[in-house]
């Protein structure tokens, strides 16, 4: 179990308490690792999603539970839940750009787990905005998508109860019974071809009709017979080994069977048997005699190699006489499975806003609506659901890269006052040194012409004026407006939540891979969709 999301982006949240357990008796084990509970060593807790008792080792993890009304304090409480749950929770609080790293198969888990329908899913983003929209206002799934995970999707115990002194292999003799099977929401079956369900019924086909097909289309010209064409009953036939850890055995297994089966051999005949003239004739089930041909010259027994023995092959003459059939070339199957291996690359990222502010409108809606609405996302502006046109991504698009091109002329011209005001504080600054250096030198002017002079009133005179201070230059005035984290970029990002319009994209980026937190008001920001990019005039 992934444990790094509780550090790398806070925890997950709960809808709240969970309702008790609909079971006859309490459970004495843990549900998970199925170790026995006592007072000294074990003891139980419950999991605050699913409501199961589990040990202290497999809840040792935690989710934020919501205060209710009685409390004197609102906000949240960090609650234990279980190894089962923290998975599905960490999803339920993951984000769009998140839920886009994870892999399909465990979103599709993630969707049967809590009975959320993907029916109509052609593209993992389809998947990924039918997760997000089963999503509540407080940032978690319905009562009764959670009610369905928790009557159906929570895993049962493995085998019976540890005691503290039994060993693990000993609890998988006795294995639980297992859950109920979840009601089936539709009628219709989920594959296109009800042959090909896993859970169906499977066609019942002729074993090797390929390969027979062969042999006997090969060997059609022999000679017929000069004994009777009854075969052996099957009770004389070996049975046959249910699987085999060689495929290339498995194929050379049976060829002298059916060479036995579909045609009449073509070498003396075998040691005397048993009659079985009672049994009808089943190696020419077809109907017809082949027309007589010259034989062929028989040819010499081969010895069998290594890889064709099988345990199972007939003893008899006919084996030893039956050429042994080697494919010459690889399977093409292999030549066209290795293209399928390879993944797909991933998609290209959307393009960042220096690069958007150096293309042209007509660039701009040459893009690919994916490509578009990436880029909306990303600058966490809200395209909303009623855009059905190309042309309205365009235009929010073209209407993000003038505002962008607007604050920054406003930032770069507000950067050039703030150098002037330097500028001129400085010439300030040096002006008041020159007076102050032109005041010192007539000051000493005097006081050499005055050296002549008594002491007393050399003491009396001597003493010259303070000069008097530089004028103080003019108090900076502060911009307002700013991002309240960096203090250099005008605050553009409000939170929905909250109302306060206090961070710079950049701040933004930062606060969601951390705290997701306001930095005013400590209020949780559950995704990035509650995010909003504000457009100053």
């Amino acid at each position: 179990m992934d444990s790094s999301f509780g550090r790398g982006h806070g925890l997950p949240l709960l809808s709240g308490i969970p309702p008790p357990v609909d079971s006859g008796a309490a459970e004495n084990a843990c549900r998970k690792c199925a170790k026995e509970f006592n007072i000294l060593f074990t003891r139980s807790r419950r999991c605050n999603h699913c409501g199961y008792t589990y040990c202290h080792t497999c809840t040792d993890y935690q989710a934020l539970m919501p205060r209710t009304s009685g409390s004197e304090s609102t906000g949240y409480d960090p609650m234990n839940v279980c190894g089962y749950c923290i998975e599905f929770l960490q999803i339920t609080a993951s984000g769009k750009g998140l839920l886009r790293a994870m892999p399909l198969a465990k979103l599709k888990k993630y969707a049967a787990a809590y009975s959320i329908r993907i029916d109509h899913a052609v593209e993992k983003d389809d998947v990924i905005d039918a997760l997000l929209v089963a999503r509540k206002a407080n940032g978690c799934l319905s009562p009764e998508n959670e009610r369905y995970y928790r009557k159906y999707s929570v895993p049962t115990r493995s085998g019976r109860a540890r005691g503290l002194f039994s060993s693990s292999s000993s609890s998988s003799r006795n294995p639980a019974p297992a859950p109920a099977p979840p009601p089936q929401s539709s009628s219709r079956p989920e594959f296109a071809r009800p042959d090909l369900e896993p859970n169906g019924p499977t066609p019942v086909r002729p074993r090797f009709q390929p390969y027979s097909t062969t042999q006997s289309g090969s060997t059609a010209s022999g000679p017929p017979p000069p004994r009777n064409t009854s075969t052996r009953p099957q009770s004389a036939q070996p049975p046959r080994p249910t699987s085999t850890p060689n495929p290339q055995y498995q194929y050379q297994q049976y060829t002298p069977h059916q060479h036995q089966q579909y045609h009449p051999p073509h070498y003396p005949p075998p040691p005397p048997q048993p009659p079985y003239n009672s049994y009808p004739a089943q190696g020419h089930g077809y109907g017809y005699a082949p027309p007589p041909v010259p034989p062929r010259p028989q040819q010499p027994p081969t010895p069998p190699q290594a890889s064709q023995y099988h345990p199972y092959a007939s003893r008899s003459s006919h084996n030893l006489n039956t050429p042994p059939v080697v494919p010459t070339s690889p399977r093409p199957r292999a030549a066209s499975a290795s293209p399928q291996s390879t993944r797909p690359s991933p998609p290209p990222a959307p393009p960042t806003l220096d690069q958007l502010l150096s293309m042209t409108p007509e660039n701009i809606s040459s893009m690919s609506i994916s490509t578009l609405k990436s880029v909306l996302f990303t600058n966490h502006v809200n395209a909303g659901m009623t855009i059905l046109e190309k042309s309205e991504l365009v235009k929010k698009v073209v209407d993000l890269v003038e505002d962008e091109r607007r604050e920054r002329e406003r930032m770069r011209l507000a950067e050039e006052q703030e150098e002037q005001e330097r500028i001129e504080r400085q010439r300030q600054m040096m002006e008041g040194f020159e007076k102050e250096k032109k005041a010192r030198e007539e000051r000493e002017e005097e006081e050499r012409k005055k050296q002549g002079h008594e002491a007393e009133s050399s003491a009396s005179t001597g003493f010259a004026a303070a000069p008097q201070a530089p004028p103080k230059p003019p108090a900076f005035t502060e911009r307002a407006g700013l991002c309240v984290v960096c203090q250099d970029e005008e605050a553009n990002i409000a939170i929905v939540d909250c109302g306060h319009l206090a961070m710079c994209r950049g701040c933004c980026d930062a606060i969601m891979d951390s705290t997701r937190e306001c930095p005013l008001c400590r209020t949780r920001i559950v995704t990035e969709s509650r995010l909003l990019r504000i457009f100053k005039a």
